[in-house]
């Protein structure tokens, strides 16, 4: 009987997530705690903006490949394959900073650009396709509090080895170590996850997957999820999200000194996981409708990114008057104070944002059937990697950090529209996707999908 339970517990949805986000933990967990640094921990933020473009700009072609590929051999295998690809990035941020090397971290995040578009992929179709329905929010709120223990924990040690260093400029080499050893632990982490066929529902529901697939498969299925108008909506959001947390990585390489940077790192891993979790359980409150939760979270959403972009631009404004940039440390007075506050204000509703857009990107009406999770996620992500591409490319240049401010807020302005119509439209999509075997060949039928729009916001 004890076998049994034990059993049913491996193979149930929570275990999934749980294991999903310890391979997060350790790779874009432990990823974003270096970045959290500012620069990767480094004096200055170009070359690992640069290596952070590269990176983004081989996972915009790779998400949307990325879909097709874990239909192939399973979210598992893409995941494990994904998790093994990150650590040399890690590494390579260690021998830059110790060695000055350089060639050995473009290599890092080649190979991490790889990695990360298999593994992003597949994390979030697990993490928004295994779980039912009314657990959703929740799920999505535990995957992605636990990715923020790789930041919380980066942050721990480099606040802990670097408390003394109280002027700006590069974060002591051996704060590395640590975080390259968590991250080469992802991979195997994966190879615990359950197959979906094997996962047990609490609700007793089987998880769609595709048991064959196929390149033309593939195609026409992604052909069809781009003319799906609910996901086109939600492309700025994605495209734009990334574009205010590379500026902030600029602005607190800038003006902080090395431990207010390691303290801002653990204080955006706190807040940020107390984000997620707030913000997923809300969204599977029962007593009010789906469609009532996602427009009260947009709105909240709209209403304090926006108030945090107007507060950062009023600080930045400020420094970049000033003769020479100043180097903020901890208990310097009201003005630091302020552009502190700021950046972790601004990270915690960052935080709540994704967790509401992942929750969003899984009510895609249509995006069920057999497979159509994982080139779901896979598109979306893309789209979020093409955005992360432009903002690090821009990061990498001298243009100012008011300009990059401006830049971000402008698109921030932009996704407005598009998501309200999404979030406040009443989308109803029928369609179903067949995949058949005969004589060794493979056909698909995908039905025409039905779009309408009902202005008047009805649930």
């Amino acid at each position: 009987m004890a076998f049994e339970r034990l059993a049913r517990f491996y193979r149930s949805c929570l275990l999934q997530i749980i294991i999903v986000g310890l391979v997060a933990f350790c790779e874009p967990g432990i990823w974003t705690a270096l970045n959290n640094l500012g620069a990767g921990g480094n004096a200055k933020p170009y070359l690992n903006n640069a290596a952070n473009a590269l990176t983004y700009g081989l996972m915009s072609v790779g998400c949307f490949l990325a879909g097709g590929v874990t239909n192939k051999i399973t979210a598992k295998w893409t995941l494990f394959i994904g998790a093994a690809f990150y650590t040399p990035y890690a590494a390579g941020l260690y021998c830059n900073n110790r060695y000055g090397n350089e060639w050995f971290l473009l290599l890092g995040a080649a190979l991490c650009g790889i990695g990360a578009s298999l593994l992003w992929a597949s994390e979030a179709a697990i993490a928004v396709g295994y779980p039912e329905e009314e657990k959703r929010g929740r799920y999505v709120a535990i995957w992605m509090s636990i990715r923020q223990m790789g930041p919380l924990v980066g942050g721990a040690i480099s606040l802990a080895l670097n408390v003394n260093t109280a002027h700006v400029g590069k974060v002591t080499y051996t704060t590395y170590l640590g975080l390259v050893a968590i991250s080469s632990l992802g991979a195997p982490f994966a190879l615990l996850l359950s197959q979906p066929q094997d996962v047990i529902r609490s609700n007793g529901t089987k998880i769609p997957y595709m048991k064959k697939t196929s390149l033309s498969v593939e195609s026409r299925a992604i052909w069809k999820q781009l003319r799906n108008k609910y996901m086109l909506l939600l492309i700025p959001v994605f495209l734009a999200g990334q574009f205010g947390a590379t500026y902030q990585g600029n602005y607190l390489t800038t003006y902080f000194t090395v431990r207010s940077r390691a303290l801002a790192s653990f204080l955006t891993a706190v807040v940020g996981a107390a984000a997620n979790i707030s913000t997923g359980l809300f969204l599977d409150l029962k007593f009010l409708s789906r469609g009532t939760r996602s427009k009260i979270t947009y709105i909240f959403v709209l209403v304090f990114v926006t108030a945090s972009w107007i507060w950062n631009a009023v600080v930045e404004t400020k420094l970049s008057h000033m003769a020479e940039p100043p180097a903020f440390d901890l208990g310097d007075g009201p003005f630091f104070n302020s552009a502190f506050t700021v950046y972790i204000f601004f990270r915690f509703f960052y935080e709540v944002l994704q967790t509401y857009i992942y929750w969003l990107m899984a009510e895609i009406k249509g995006a069920q059937g057999d497979g159509d999770i994982a080139r779901t996620t896979g598109i979306l992500r893309s789209w979020e990697s093409i955005g992360s591409t432009i903002a690090y490319a821009v990061g990498a240049t001298h243009w100012p950090n008011l300009n990059q401010m401006a830049l971000g807020f402008a698109l921030w302005g932009v996704t407005i529209p598009f998501t309200l119509l999404a979030v406040f439209g009443n989308w109803n999509v029928a369609q179903t996707i067949g995949v058949e075997e005969e004589e060794q060949t493979d056909s698909s039928s995908l039905e025409a999908q039905r779009v309408v729009v009902n202005s008047d916001g009805k649930d």
